[in-house]
């Protein structure tokens, strides 16, 4: 039944976009196909206003049924993203309580060791008394004095011997003490990790649960996903998107054109400048990749750009293996046009970027969290979100976008992102 349901919804969503996609004469021929069609609807309307009605009301329920596969889609991509960072936080959670097990258990062993060496301490002393007759006899360690000095120093060894024993059974009870501490609290702390790895698999369980109903609503067919992804994304206000642009394009020239000046001032002081990286992580790409953008994340490119299921796809996906706490980065020194949630796209970031002085935009989409917002700017290698699943995806990846100018939803400029980044 859904699938039917996705299937209507995409054969209206496209036929009611049609002209936002696909080269001039698809367009035109999509714009004469909705023409008829309103025309058709007319004349009905004119011969029968219960049928025109009739149709209508046809017509604003499938429109209802895409804003409803829309919010399905939006309310779980918001539930795996909450379910994601409990499954992070509770990670965290066992790695420390991991952590503070080894500590007690290297603290047992130290405890252990150091108990069993006074033991032996306290058994040596225990034989020698035995052999001595059971006791020390004090008296006569005394009247064998031979001078008053001998004397003094007997009594201050005497002392010194019951000190150190004292000492010794002293510093013995308070090791078994900790010791029975520690094994009390490793207890505890395995009793809490159990109750972690439970709540762990759990919410792995409630994850796995949230991806089945996303692709129940995808279709289990991956070109149906492919359409869902344009039907939906072609409903985003792009006017709105329109003006964000120009004036992203707008302020990434100005910061263009400071980045030359300042180019051209260091190579006329004889000064060389070159870009570093400094990210700590193997999983950051290194900002100094030949080319005139560099990756947005490592892992493998697991979709080219180009025809797909019969159909053209706009981008490069990269993946890592099902991973979904993979960094995203800046391909290149831009300003954000729009970080937020896209119809099929899921959470995604614009940049507009300058090079060699030509407008250049770049699209990050499925990302599980951004780190970005509108109009900030960026430099390449910049973190702007993690690798995720969110929006039309089957499984954590990135996909991205290049495109010639200014990003439009029939994507009529887009480019393979090989031709700018080496991959």
């Amino acid at each position: 039944m859904r699938k039917q349901l996705v299937r209507s919804v995409l054969a209206f969503a496209i036929i009611a976009v049609g002209f936002t996609y696909g080269n001039a004469e698809n367009t035109a021929n999509a714009s004469s196909e909705l023409r008829q069609k309103l025309s058709d609807l007319e004349e009905k309307r004119n011969s029968n206003e219960a049928e025109s009605e009739e149709t209508k009301k046809e017509m604003e329920e499938l429109e209802d049924d895409i804003k409803e596969v829309e919010k399905e889609l939006r309310e779980l991509d918001e539930e795996m993203t909450e379910t994601n960072e409990k499954i992070s936080e509770k990670e965290e959670e066992i790695e420390e309580t991991e952590n503070r097990i080894d500590d007690l258990r290297e603290r047992i062993k130290e405890l252990e060791e150091r108990i069993a060496e006074r033991d032996e301490l306290l058994k040596d002393r225990v034989r020698a008394m035995y052999q001595n007759g059971g006791s020390v006899d004090y008296l006569e360690v005394l009247m064998g004095a031979k001078s008053f000095g001998d004397f003094i120093d007997r009594v201050s060894a005497l002392n010194t011997i019951a000190e150190q024993d004292r000492e010794i059974l002293e510093a013995h009870i308070k090791d078994q003490e900790e010791l029975e501490d520690a094994k009390e609290e490793v207890e505890k702390e395995l009793a809490s990790l159990e109750d972690s790895l439970e709540e762990l698999e759990d919410l792995k369980e409630k994850l796995e649960g949230q991806r089945e109903d996303k692709s129940d609503i995808l279709g289990d067919l991956e070109e149906e996903e492919e359409l869902l992804e344009e039907a939906l994304l072609s409903l985003e206000d792009e006017e709105a998107l329109l003006k964000k642009q120009e004036e992203a394009a707008e302020q990434e020239l100005k910061a263009y054109e400071k980045r030359q000046k300042e180019k051209q001032q260091k190579s006329s002081s004889g000064s060389s400048g070159g870009s570093s990286n400094d990210n700590p992580s193997d999983d950051v790409p290194s900002a100094n990749a030949s080319g005139e953008l560099m990756r947005p994340a490592t892992g493998s490119v697991t979709s080219e750009y180009g025809p797909r299921w019969g159909r053209m796809h706009h981008g490069t996906d990269i993946g890592q293996g099902g991973r979904s706490n993979v960094p995203i980065v800046a391909a290149g020194d831009g300003t954000v046009v729009q970080a937020k949630y896209m119809n099929g796209y899921g959470n995604t970031v614009l940049i507009s970027h300058r090079i060699d002085g030509k407008q250049i935009t770049t699209l990050y989409a499925h990302m599980s969290s951004i780190s970005v917002s509108s109009g900030e700017s960026v430099s390449k290698g910049d973190n702007i979100g993690i690798m995720g699943n969110t929006g039309a995806s089957q499984g954590p990846h990135l996909h991205f976008e290049v495109h010639e100018g200014p990003w439009n939803g029939s994507k009529s400029n887009s480019v393979n992102p090989r031709k700018y980044v080496d991959f």
